[in-house]
């Protein structure tokens, strides 16, 4: 209901120029229905496109050190976005002078912001806003953080593009691409192919001195100089292990510390604390790994995927009349998430009645009834997340939990240096490496941050294997 312009189509107008004047007549009713708030919103989204732009420029280049970024955070400093990521989407609005509206929000600290724009019809921010936010992340606007508010308006614009086949064939071009460059280069080739896929549920990595050990469950799958972890660390359900430099039995293993790790800490005053993490730095004095920041442990928001066929949509029950034609989607405002227990149903399938919803809890066959008629038929239902009762699992989910912005600290892309650990320099020196492309889900969880995640990875790992030198930006090996 909230851009239906038919509704004021004179009776007396030909039904043939219905779809020429709804095109015509839905912007104007859009830009009536939320006025400068509209303006406002599209103008701050802009400014972040644009700083977001500059970072495909900083990623491509390698000749300057300063655009080898260490963690995401860096990106968001270097560009002008930090500030955005650590503060809720709700306060960036409220900055920006959006109207609230306390009827749609549970929020009782909404009522009365900005009530003095009684010329704007609609609730911008409480109706199309939160229904976008609460579809693509299932987050209301004080879960959200700026941000990631930002990026899930966007699409708004229309200027969205997708992988035609579905996300995975990122995967599958990338083994293609780099299978093509390495067969087309003058390096030596192997009498195995230098570039494999196996399809292993990777349960323990294992670092020594010189390489990282990879198995499922007993069957080692080698050894290798760089391991990158592409998933989230939550979720990975994989057990990260170290040698000690300073053990005399190899056998014996220690966590590895995947932050960094603080030497001598005061036992007498943090002994509970860190008693469960002590462990020997290369000097053999005391040390505790450093904690991991809430973006790494909080569990991702729980989402149910329900798909019915042969269903009859209750338009009665959504407000709509029996006459016109159903909508492609619903979305819902935060009461209405409560409310119908659903965050989005969309229409698959107009004559076969093939629906899907998606919801935080499994929908009953009660509340299905309710949505899609007593004759529907559940075709499938996935849960992400959703504890360790649900089938999905406490290692499951679907997106971050932003927290409001307080989630947004992230992990350094180099996630566990084997050079510091073992005492042989800095970074780049010789020794095993860890690396962390998810880290910058901390701030923001989109397909394209992940690719953004996996250039900025791919470069530091270049450098420190000496394939790029930022000094002069040469390209040293033809492998790169």
């Amino acid at each position: 209901w909230l851009i239906k312009p038919s509704h004021y189509l004179p009776s007396c107008i030909p039904k043939f120029l219905h779809p020429i004047l709804k095109k015509i007549l839905q912007p104007l009713y859009f830009l009536w229905r939320y006025s400068a708030d509209y303006f406002r919103l599209r103008h701050a989204v802009k400014r972040a496109v644009h700083a977001f732009d500059l970072i495909y420029e900083l990623l491509e280049d390698v000749q300057h050190e300063v655009t080898f970024f260490e963690s995401p955070m860096d990106i968001w400093d270097a560009v002008g976005l930090r500030s955005v990521a650590g503060i809720s989407f709700h306060d960036f609005l409220d900055g920006l002078g959006l109207k609230r509206c306390e009827e749609l929000e549970l929020d009782k600290s909404a009522h009365g912001s900005y009530g003095g724009f009684w010329w704007i019809p609609g609730c911008l921010r409480s109706e199309l806003v939160t229904a976008m936010t609460i579809n693509t992340y299932n987050q209301d606007l004080n879960q959200m953080n700026g941000l990631v508010g930002l990026v899930a308006y966007v699409p708004s614009g229309g200027e969205l593009f997708s992988v035609e086949g579905g996300n995975y064939k990122l995967m599958e071009s990338a083994i293609r691409q780099a299978t093509k460059i390495y067969d087309t280069s003058a390096c030596p080739k192997l009498p195995v192919q230098r570039i494999q896929q196996h399809q292993k549920r990777i349960t323990t990595v294992v670092s020594g001195e010189n390489s990282m050990e990879i198995f499922s469950a007993d069957e080692s799958l080698g050894n290798f100089d760089i391991v990158i972890l592409a998933a989230p660390l939550q979720q990975s359900r994989i057990q990260f292990l170290m040698e000690s430099p300073m053990s005399m039995d190899p056998s014996v293993l220690h966590p590895m510390a995947l932050n960094g790790i603080h030497e001598n800490p005061d036992l007498e005053d943090n002994h509970e604390r860190i008693s469960s993490q002590l462990l020997n730095n290369e000097h053999g004095q005391l040390a505790f790994a450093s904690p991991l920041p809430p973006s790494a442990t909080t569990p991702y928001t729980s989402v149910v995927t329900t798909v019915v066929s042969n269903a009859t949509l209750n338009v009665t029950h959504f407000g709509l009349s029996e006459k016109e034609q159903w909508p492609r989607s619903i979305l819902v405002s935060e009461r209405g998430k409560l409310t119908e227990g659903i965050t989005t149903l969309t229409i698959l399938d107009f004559e076969k009645g093939l629906m899907k919803t998606f919801s935080s809890e499994v929908l009953t066959t009660e509340k299905r009834n309710i949505l899609f008629g007593s004759h529907h038929a559940l075709e499938y239902v996935q849960v992400w997340g959703g504890g360790e009762k649900e089938e999905g699992g406490k290692y499951g989910g679907a997106t971050p939990n932003f927290d409001g912005g307080r989630n947004s600290e992230s992990l350094p892309f180099l996630l566990y240096d084997g050079a510091k650990h073992w005492g042989k320099g800095n970074a780049g020196s010789t020794g095993p490496a860890l690396y962390y492309v998810n880290s910058i889900e901390s701030a923001v969880a989109a397909i394209e941050i992940s690719a953004v995640g996996a250039k900025s990875t791919a470069k530091l790992v270049a450098r420190r294997l000496g394939l790029v030198n930022p000094a002069s930006g040469a390209i040293l090996h033809e492998e790169l």
